[in-house]
């Protein structure tokens, strides 16, 4: 007799289930001075990441570099450009429908077609760029502190060289009709200090690391003291340093109630640089804020701190990045980068496991290497 009565054994009871591999999406991170190429699972884990400083700021230079970093996390992970679902592009300046319009860490480009260029390059994956804002405060819905306090309205500030800001609304990121939502441009101070974008009394021209740097010098400080020094010094009771503080922590507050007036967020997320100072921190804007308020109905918004990234040292923006082509994909719509239907399959991938990347993918991501 057969010891076996199955005329067919199959060890997998489900033969379909490994049809298909869970989706990835490739997060691109451009900066001013370095760039970086992550592979995202779709539950918001970074695979494997790698970074380089630029080869250059050429456009074609850009293009090439961001390919061979794509390349090189594809083959760490034994994996094709078949595997990737679409890959999503965090970048400087402003940036709409693909195209950067103008960044100011890249002042030969104007109008430049990032999305289909990378796709051209890049397995003809579906494309989408948003600045680098929007991918950071992507990053907080989909698996940071908006998701933790499961918030659908929140405005997302970063404080670092500049002042950038990213909202989501109903869930959904908010770009208006350019993609041009630049909170750290809202007038705190008409007629004030000269912003790096030509106008005046910005809240950027106050509060970015680089205007609490000059303001630090111009008051009579020390020159070439970086922004968290000055903080220091202010906490041990300097007199400049704490009033170059005050005036960075008023001008925040300002944009914030500004910017609460017409968005009415749920919460403000603050990242970059200067939102390591943590709580104490936090706690000064949001006292301030609270002064500001409205005195006939309450302010209710929280002040979190952006917690994507916050422990590995890998930017909440490149996770954005791939959440913003993950939720562009899943809503089946077609900004920044339109794409057919036929773009939006995935290619069929192998049951055989070299073809199933979590066969292969480790627990944890690879550690960025700087």
């Amino acid at each position: 007799p057969n010891p076996n009565p199955n005329p067919n054994p199959n060890p997998n009871p489900n033969p379909g289930a490994m049809a298909a591999a869970p989706p990835l999406y490739l997060g691109v991170d451009l900066g001013g001075t370095n760039c970086r190429a992550a592979l995202v699972r779709d539950t918001g884990v970074i695979m494997h990441v790698l970074r380089e400083g630029l080869d250059g700021r050429e456009f074609g230079v850009v293009v090439a570099q961001i390919h061979r970093l794509a390349e090189l996390v594809l083959a760490e992970k034994g994996l094709g450009w078949g595997h990737i679902r679409a890959i999503g592009i965090g970048g400087p300046g402003l940036c709409r429908n693909g195209t950067i319009v103008g960044a100011a860490n890249f002042p030969s480009w104007h109008d430049v077609p990032l999305a289909s260029a990378v796709r051209g390059r890049c397995g003809n994956r579906p494309t989408y760029l948003v600045n680098d804002a929007d991918a950071a405060v992507e990053a907080e819905a989909w698996v940071g502190a908006a998701a933790t306090h499961k918030l659908q309205h929140v405005v997302l500030i970063s404080l670092g060289t500049g002042v950038g800001t990213g909202a989501i609304a109903g869930g959904r990121l908010l770009q208006g009709s350019r993609a041009c939502i630049e909170g750290g441009h809202v007038l705190c101070e008409p007629g004030g200090r000269r912003c790096p974008c030509g106008q005046r009394g910005c809240a950027e021209a106050y509060s970015s690391a680089r205007a609490i740097k000059e303001r630090y010098g111009e008051k009579g400080g020390e020159v070439g003291v970086d922004a968290r020094e000055i903080f220091r010094r202010a906490k041990e009771g300097e007199a400049l340093a704490a009033e170059t503080v005050q005036e960075a922590i008023e001008m925040i507050a300002r944009m914030c109630i500004n910017i609460s007036r017409v968005l009415d967020p749920e919460a403000f997320v603050f990242s970059g640089g200067i939102s390591g100072l943590g709580e104490p921190f936090l706690e000064r804007i949001r006292a301030r804020f609270q002064e500001l308020r409205w005195t006939v109905l309450p302010d209710e918004q929280q002040f979190l701190l952006a917690s994507v990234g916050a422990d590995s040292g890998i930017p909440n923006r490149i996770i954005g990045a791939a959440g913003a082509a993950r939720r562009a994909i899943a809503e089946r719509r077609y900004l920044p980068c339109e794409v057919s239907d036929a773009a939006l399959q995935t290619e069929d991938v192998s049951a055989e496991a070299d073809a199933n990347p979590d066969s292969k993918a480790d627990p944890n991501p690879s550690p960025d290497p700087n």
